[in-house]
């Protein structure tokens, strides 16, 4: 019998090409604000963590309350894209693989449940995951915590559930949960960075998932 059972996706950069769109809301937010936003690489590295961490690494010295309306912002901003951003290559046509199989597939994210839900209808991805944890509804990455309540909630173990994920926030958050991790290779983080983590693999391409998943049992 197969021991892996559960598998959760992180969704910014691993099953959704959104990175310019994030760091095109997050510049905006700060122009909104009247101030100088900050470089595109630096808006980058942050993406994966929680919208609030993410302003609170990039501008160290603001306060508070600015730091909460530059995230209004970026999510009034995001929100009045015209198109979501598109999936990578494979991803719908692999999740239906993946669930043909028998396996669970969840999302732990740093996007809001707001974000996440319309990201989720806006492409039709509804069908295939059981559950999802969001940062504005539990301790965002690194903590464990999205992942334990997943697998709380589908009352599985770290050795029945890997996470798939771009960046070292999403394999920091497995490592402390105790489950297996894996990455890929198109996202936020560049490989060498995921590699410090000791991935079970790194994608190259997101058909490449099933094969990988199999050799691991």
């Amino acid at each position: 019998m197969r021991q892996l059972k559960l598998i959760v996706f992180d969704w910014d950069g691993t099953l959704m090409d959104s990175e310019a769109a994030i760091v095109a809301a997050i510049s905006q937010s700060y122009r909104d604000e009247g101030m100088v936003a900050p470089a595109y690489q630096a808006v980058r590295a942050t993406i994966g963590l929680s919208l609030l961490e993410a302003i609170q690494r990039l501008s160290p010295d603001l306060d508070h309350a600015v730091c909460e309306k530059l995230v209004s912002g970026y999510r009034r901003n995001y929100t009045a894209r015209l198109k979501l951003p598109a999936l990578f290559p494979a991803v719908r046509e692999t999740l239906t693989e993946l669930r043909e199989t028998g396996y669970q597939m969840a999302v732990a994210t740093g996007k809001s449940q707001m974000g996440l839900k319309r990201a989720i209808d806006g492409t039709g991805l509804q069908e295939y995951f059981v559950t999802t944890r969001t940062a504005d509804i539990c301790e965002p990455k690194p903590s464990p915590m999205m992942l334990q309540e997943i697998m709380d909630e589908l009352d599985l173990g770290p050795d029945e559930a890997i996470m798939i994920g771009d960046t070292e926030y999403d394999l920091a958050m497995a490592k402390a949960a105790g489950t297996r991790h894996a990455g890929v290779s198109w996202g936020t983080h560049p490989v060498s960075r995921l590699l410090t983590f000791a991935p079970a693999f790194v994608l190259n391409t997101f058909c490449e998932l099933p094969n990988e998943l199999s050799r691991l049992g």
